[in-house]
């Protein structure tokens, strides 16, 4: 493929010129009324999906053509994928490790004439598929990189990946970000987390020396909106089942949950990988996103809490549930309480569920928003697409 991406600022830009100078307008705020601020899990987005092209080179992957068309109509500005895979056999050859969402907007999302619909993105290293050395799972084996492609090399990794970067995340933008003043939580220990939910006589001492608590890990990644900067705080938590009695994946999803609570709150025992303390100041604007694996209606864990309770209703918070509804989760059912089915983003269990999120700070002001669920009865091809792009909902929220 002949790209034309270049390293300016730490950032990834395209040419031509002229989509410069329409971000430059635009980030200068000309005629700017509204930031589109959107969160995709598109299922299972590996690598072979993403070079599966034409003679061409355009992508032929049905699945994720549906996912792109789902991105055009939306059309946001800022976007979080999530279960995008990170091609390490590439980065091991010395490519970037941006290189599959390069591939993605090339052969999915271009609008022709060498234009790019965003032209910075941002990618650091996720813990899933990286074997930890440890029996993790107690099966009595501990995976080695022969097992790569099965459960067992899954369950013995910092973060479930039956390959290095499977489940990975990647944030694309039309405004760039300030790299230089991003953190990632990837290495920060579980064990130094603040009333954790280790479960007991699970893991060893030796593991829990180790073991971290991102299952992929925790970004902040403040983003340059004219001369406004809003923190993204993304995240992929792990899901609370696939597990035992112990309970050590539903623990382990509300302590990293809990993990952006503490952040919010200015925590100083959280320590980034570049071994800076404390978290985000109580002046700054922020938008926690991500698929968190965790609904308002999901199970109680710690206290006779939901592990979602603790962002849902922190004072920094704006939970912005009513604006993110669909009719096509309702499938005849009732909107409103007690399941708030309308608000659900999910149908990968048998009963559907709200466990994508966007959640700004208050000082920021949502105009609208929505998850792209079109009801099968009104909008049948719309609800196909849907369907066949992913088992999640693209969630979408207009901020002012």
């Amino acid at each position: 493929m002949n790209r034309t991406w270049k390293m300016v600022n730490g950032n990834r830009m395209i040419l031509p010129v002229i989509l410069m100078f329409w971000m430059g307008l635009s980030i200068l705020g000309c005629g700017t009324k509204k930031v589109r601020v959107a969160q995709f899990n598109i299922y299972e987005m590996s690598t072979l999906k993403i070079i599966d092209v034409d003679s061409t080179g355009r992508g032929r992957n049905e699945q994720l053509k549906a996912a792109a068309e789902i991105i055009r109509r939306i059309n946001p500005d800022i976007l979080l994928i999530n279960e995008i895979d990170h091609d390490m056999e590439a980065v091991y050859a010395g490519e970037d490790l941006s290189l599959n969402v390069q591939r993605f907007l090339e052969t999915y999302l271009d609008k022709g004439n060498g234009a790019f619909l965003y032209p910075y993105i941002y990618m650091a290293p996720c813990n899933t598929g990286f074997l930890s050395g440890k029996d993790l799972d107690n099966n009595g084996k501990i995976a080695t990189v022969e097992d790569q492609f099965s459960r067992d090399h899954g369950g013995d990794c910092f973060g479930y990946g039956e390959y290095p970067g499977q489940y990975s995340m990647a944030i694309v933008s039309r405004f760039p970000f300030q790299i230089d003043k991003a953190r990632t939580f990837q290495y920060f220990l579980w064990k130094d987390y603040p009333d954790n939910l280790i479960p007991d006589n699970w893991y060893s001492e030796d593991e829990i020396a180790i073991f971290r608590l991102s299952s992929k890990s925790h970004w902040d990644v403040p983003v340059q909106i004219g001369k406004k900067v809003i923190h993204l705080l993304a995240a992929h938590p792990t899901p609370a089942g696939y597990d035992g009695p112990e309970d050590r994946n539903g623990r382990r999803n509300y302590d990293e949950i809990g993990m952006w609570a503490h952040y919010l709150d200015n925590d100083s025992v959280l320590v980034d990988d570049k071994g800076q303390r404390g978290g985000l100041a109580e002046n700054e604007s922020f938008i926690v996103m991500g698929d968190m694996n965790a609904s308002p209606q999901g199970d109680m864990v710690a206290a006779g809490k939901r592990s979602i309770d603790q962002l849902l209703n922190h004072p920094r918070i704006h939970d912005c549930g009513a604006l993110l509804t669909s009719r096509g989760a309702l499938k005849g059912r009732n909107p409103g309480p007690p399941e708030y089915c309308e608000r659900h983003t999910t149908e990968w269990r048998e009963e559907s569920s709200r466990i994508d999120h966007l959640l700004p700070s208050k000082d920021l002001k949502p105009i609208r928003g929505g998850v792209f669920w079109p009801d099968a009865s009104e909008d049948p091809q719309g609800a196909a697409l849907a369907k066949k792009a992913s088992d999640h909902r693209m969630i979408w929220l207009d901020l002012e």
